[in-house]
């Protein structure tokens, strides 16, 4: 089933039987990019994703903070009905998954924290080669900056074992190109985001997720962000950088399976 609440598009599919999984994206893409991984979730359990304001299918202000992206995911599960679910975020989307969980704590019935720092400015250390990258992108027309950004996000050991399936992902991305000032109010909010000083109000169970090739971030900040987490478990997904989804979807999807089921 796929709608639109407020502007956000949404979609919900997936058996009811078990609780719902909330996926929430990172920078660039849409949410037909969780492809294999997302597949992989909806035989078992609901599944619900959408696009932040200004990407993909939905419509309106991109949001600049993560606090606001949060208060957006509310909004989705709200329109689905949905009183508690698993929340699962990535890059950014780790980040804005911190936030609803700090803000938002009797919601979250189990947390997924994948390739997130407690603060933006780890990723500006730890990749500012890449982030000059990503600012090159900028300077191409959207569907070519959104391919530009896609293909940066993937390790170089991904696009050289796989290029045709590295050229299928940044083909598909392209498809829904971000604006301009989408990307840009995504990068700030993920450069403003520091929740190191409220990260110990997160008591729920956490599982924190790294790949061992995440150039972008490195797998030790994301590691990290688990210590000053009360319950949160690590585990480094091999084969996968920084968007272990599109890299070892399937092994990234096992280990969310494993997780929820224990809750």
């Amino acid at each position: 089933m796929k709608g639109t609440t407020n502007g956000l598009a949404w979609e919900d599919r997936g058996p009811e039987r078990l609780s719902p999984i909330l996926l929430i994206r990172p920078l660039g893409g849409s949410m037909a990019l969780w492809g294999e991984f997302a597949d992989a979730l909806a035989r078992e359990h609901r599944v619900i994703a959408f696009d932040a304001l200004g990407t993909g299918e939905s419509r309106g202000p991109p949001r600049a903070s993560t606090r606001d992206l949060a208060s957006d995911a509310r909004t989705v599960l709200d329109a689905r009905g949905v009183g508690r679910a698993h929340v699962f975020g990535i890059s950014l989307g780790g980040m804005v998954a911190t936030r609803f969980a700090i803000a938002m704590p009797e919601r979250v019935l189990a947390l997924v924290l994948a390739s997130t720092a407690a603060r933006g400015l780890a990723f500006e250390r730890a990749g500012a080669r890449r982030g000059l990258g990503f600012a090159r992108c900028m300077t191409h027309e959207p569907h070519q900056a959104e391919r530009c950004i896609v293909l940066r996000v993937l390790s170089p050991e991904f696009r050289a074992e796989h290029p045709a399936e590295a050229e299928r992902i940044a083909d598909q991305a392209a498809r829904l190109p971000s604006p301009r000032g989408t990307i840009l109010a995504h990068a700030i909010a993920a450069l403003r985001h520091d929740a190191r000083s409220e990260l110990a109000r997160i008591r729920g169970r956490t599982l924190v997720l790294a790949g061992d090739r995440d150039h972008f971030l490195g797998p030790d900040a994301c590691l990290g962000l688990a210590g000053a987490i009360a319950r949160a478990e690590r585990s480094v997904v091999e084969r996968a950088g920084h968007d272990l989804t599109l890299e070892n979807p399937g092994d990234t999807a096992t280990r969310v399976l494993d997780f929820v089921r224990a809750v």
